[in-house]
């Protein structure tokens, strides 16, 4: 009876054992899954690296995004200027500044962004969508009859013109007659691309009278960055945290360009937002880790522009490719934290790409990337939860990914401003 009391005792002892060591597991597992959201304690080292797009993390630039690609639409299809005069709309552009008329666009535009504005490409960066996506809406609104211009409510007031000279206004609306909403674009909005794209090409009249028809990208392209260049007097809408973060002297602060063309209103902008306090330095990929390390050398530091090759085409992935991998090619002893924080979950996910096959470590309550197991170099890619161009569905994408964690605004300024040792 002894022994079979002492067996049973024995049994339950490993059975206790046993749930506990499961239970370590799965508390293991669960907090590698899901990133934490609390702010770590983080040190600062003069050899951190922090890499940042401008737009969604540092500054919000839908809604200057979304005027440029309307007058971009107007200047590409001229025929779009009846569409606008049959909706009752006044000219873009007149002697008091944007016609209010516009503002249901503009609002659309911005509401869309998370899809006009995400990708890794120089044109999704330049706005080259957003200038399709303008041909759409307004030809979806013309189709509507002027049936929902007018209507309040949440979205009528919203995302549709506040009035119409259509004789129709007022008439109950017909089953498919209703322009897209924002949640239907959404879903679909490859393959309205892909029709609109091909729907509507760039006309051109020669002076002999033949007509001729062509991709209209080119054009969107050329007509977008001579707006740029026209648009000196715009700054980018920073978000009150960035001239804290851009500031600051003892950080080695790397800004990604999206296109070439928008350079001069970034300096523009940088300008107004730091004064003189902070030294501006524009190079491409090739050179920037040198600038970067001359920079930690000197102890001189300025802050750096990396502007993509836009003959090549230049990706933002392979920017910061560059960068990290000639970070992990020193040989040396240094330990180089790398924190890259983009508006686009299109261009971390890229990024996933050149950084192994191995998952990353939980350090602090992020997931963190050991680039090359013989280096000493770790990059962290991080989603801003504020950005305006970012959907829900893309932050919950990025949560669930084991190699992105969500940045909120509390984290960043943590990262940035911690004591230097």
């Amino acid at each position: 009876m002894k022994a079979f009391q002492k067996a049973w005792a024995t049994i339950f002892a490993a059975a206790v054992l046993l749930l506990a060591l499961m239970s370590a597991t799965v508390s293991a597992f669960v907090s590698f899954a899901a990133p934490q959201r609390h702010t770590p304690t983080m040190l600062f080292q003069t050899s951190d690296l922090y890499i940042y797009s401008i737009d969604g993390t540092l500054a919000s630039m839908s809604e200057f995004k979304s005027k440029i690609a309307i007058r971009a639409a107007l200047k590409i299809w001229p025929s779009l200027l009846s569409v606008v005069e049959e909706l009752g709309m006044k000219p873009f552009d007149n002697s008091d500044g944007i016609s209010d008329d516009y503002s249901w666009l503009i609002q659309k535009l911005g509401a869309l962004s998370s899809i006009t504005q995400q990708g890794d490409s120089p044109d999704v960066m330049l706005g080259v969508d957003e200038v399709l996506l303008t041909r759409l809406l307004l030809e979806e609104q013309l189709l509507d009859d002027g049936r929902s211009s007018g209507r309040g409510g949440k979205y009528g007031g919203k995302f549709h013109p506040g009035k119409s000279t259509s004789s129709s206004v007022g008439e109950k609306s017909k089953v498919g007659s209703r322009p897209l909403t924002v949640g239907e674009i959404y879903a679909n909005w490859a393959e309205l691309r892909y029709v609109t794209h091909n729907k509507y090409p760039f006309i051109k009249q020669s002076k002999g009278g033949k007509v001729t028809m062509s991709d209209p990208l080119p054009e969107i392209r050329r007509v977008l960055c001579a707006l740029y260049s026209q648009a000196d007097h715009e700054t980018a809408n920073w978000y009150p945290f960035a001239s804290d973060i851009l500031g600051n002297k003892n950080s080695n602060n790397v800004l990604l360009l999206g296109n070439e063309a928008s350079l001069d209103l970034v300096l523009s902008s940088l300008q107004q937002l730091l004064g003189d306090t902070m030294q501006l330095s524009v190079t491409d990929s090739t050179r920037a880790w040198k600038k970067i390390k001359q920079q930690q050398v000197e102890d001189e530091h300025s802050l750096l522009i990396v502007v993509p090759d836009t003959d090549t085409e230049e990706p933002q992935s392979d920017l910061i490719h560059r960068i990290i991998t000639s970070a992990a090619s020193e040989q040396d002893s240094v330990n180089r934290n790398i924190y890259v924080a983009h508006g686009s979950l299109d261009v971390l996910k890229k990024c996933k790409d050149f950084l192994g096959e191995d998952p990353p470590i939980l350090s602090n309550g992020l997931r963190k990337c050991i680039v090359a197991s013989d280096t000493k170099t770790s990059a962290t890619l991080f989603l801003p939860s504020w950005a305006k161009n970012v959907h829900p569905t893309q932050l919950n994408d990025a949560e669930m990914d084991p190699w992105l964690n969500i940045a909120s605004e509390e984290l960043l300024e943590e990262l940035t401003s911690a004591v230097i040792v």
